[in-house]
């Protein structure tokens, strides 16, 4: 018999900007109903922010690199959430040590290279542990996972088992980028992970994306479509879309998703939404604005410098309270079938909503029953309608049409 477990969850990275939003979440939503530890690098920091809060939880002081540190941490918990990012450069050790010791895991990444690497490094390990190790647990790609998941399902029920031929997503969202968003993005772009090799993926023969339990690949494949500068509306009832900046991590959350639980052979189609075309002009002209200034080196230095929010900032309290995420989602299935969904979130997605989404994910494999078996998975593969009845009781809204 495995001996009892100190915590529910430990919080890793709760010192950065979304960690400490889900600090906060965890002490207003659940205090000292369960037991709980943050953990990061700085004791200063862990046990400053624990003060600020109430003292509900523990601190655990360990470095990403500290392998002893951070297994004394694992062997307390039942999951590892993790908001300590870019994942690439600070979670691998962490995942590496969940998966070889049985302990379940989440985190926030929306690096979907690094998600390739952990599965063809971890995911057999983690199914021999029985270790569930749950990447996208925040708005990347939460909104969009669940969605497929059930409009699939929808249809699948509606129509003796038919299968998607066509996922459609309209995403009318306000939200804002912390500087630790920021720093991860420009880390791909332009820092250390766009050096990084990722070997192990490769010697697969095929996407990670599509690995199967068996180690083989999946009969169920996806192509990407996402709206890559102006689509205008096909029906009245539906808006124009612009190309949205997390579209394609979101796809590869559906695409890994799909592998496993076999929606279909299909196409993935997203775009943020707006209700006129002047309204996406506009969109794409500061955007162009926005892209010259990041890809050209001297503006870059002065965005960064003067303008940009640096890692540890992000919008203001009064900035999230006025953030929303409505997330329309269209299937339509093989044999025309059309299913219609709507998932709303109230708060700003990207930071607020992401530190509740993880909170929500890993709490439901630690105190729910979660009908999944060890590997490397997304929350539509995994956590599935445990993690949307805890999601729809503290504040997200769902609906199909």
């Amino acid at each position: 018999m495995p001996a009892a477990k100190k915590y529910d969850l430990v919080l890793y990275g709760a010192t950065g900007f979304t960690g400490t939003l889900a600090v906060k979440y965890l002490t207003a939503q659940y205090g000292k109903s369960i037991n709980w530890a943050i953990a990061g690098r700085s004791k200063a920091k862990l046990e400053k922010l624990s003060a600020e809060f109430g003292g509900d939880c523990d601190i655990i002081v360990s470095d990403s690199m500290d392998e002893k540190g951070l297994t004394a941490m694992i062997k307390k918990t039942k999951v590892v959430a993790s908001a300590a990012g870019p994942f690439a450069r600070y979670g691998t050790l962490l995942v590496s040590l969940c998966a070889k010791m049985g302990c379940d895991y989440c985190d926030i990444t929306g690096e979907t290279n690094w998600v390739r690497e952990m599965i063809a490094l971890y995911d057999d390990v983690a199914r021999e542990t029985k270790a569930r190790i749950v990447h996208h647990c925040g708005h990347d790609s939460v909104p969009w996972d669940l969605s497929a998941y059930l409009l699939a399902n929808k249809l699948s029920e509606e129509n003796n088992g038919e299968n998607v031929k066509k996922f459609d997503f309209y995403d009318d969202i306000k939200s804002a980028p912390s500087g630790g968003t920021l720093e991860t993005a420009f880390a791909i772009m332009f820092g250390k992970e766009k050096a990084y090799k990722f070997t192990e993926q490769k010697k697969l023969g095929y996407d990670a994306l599509l690995k199967t339990p068996s180690g083989a690949k999946s009969a169920h494949t996806m192509k990407s479509r996402n709206v890559d500068l102006l689509s205008l509306s096909s029906h009245p009832s539906l808006p124009h879309r612009s190309f949205f900046f997390m579209a394609p991590v979101n796809a590869n959350a559906v695409k890994r998703s799909n592998a496993l639980n076999g929606y279909g052979n299909l196409t993935y189609t997203e775009g943020q939404s707006f209700p006129n075309i002047f309204s996406t002009i506009w969109y794409i002209l500061g955007y162009a604005v926005y892209g010259i200034c990041i890809y050209l080196p001297p503006l870059r230095y002065l965005m960064r410098k003067f303008i940009l929010p640096k890692p540890g900032q992000g919008p203001s309290e009064e900035y999230m309270d006025s953030g929303y995420l409505h997330v329309l989602g269209v299937a339509k299935g093989e044999k025309g079938t059309i299913v219609k969904s709507t998932m709303s979130f109230n708060v700003d997605p990207g930071y607020k909503d992401t530190a509740r989404m993880l909170i929500e994910s890993a709490l439901s494999l630690s105190l729910e029953d979660v009908d999944c078996k060890g590997g490397v998975y997304t929350p539509g593969a995994c956590q599935k309608e445990v993690l949307l009845k805890r999601l729809l009781k503290t504040g997200t809204e769902f609906k199909y049409h």
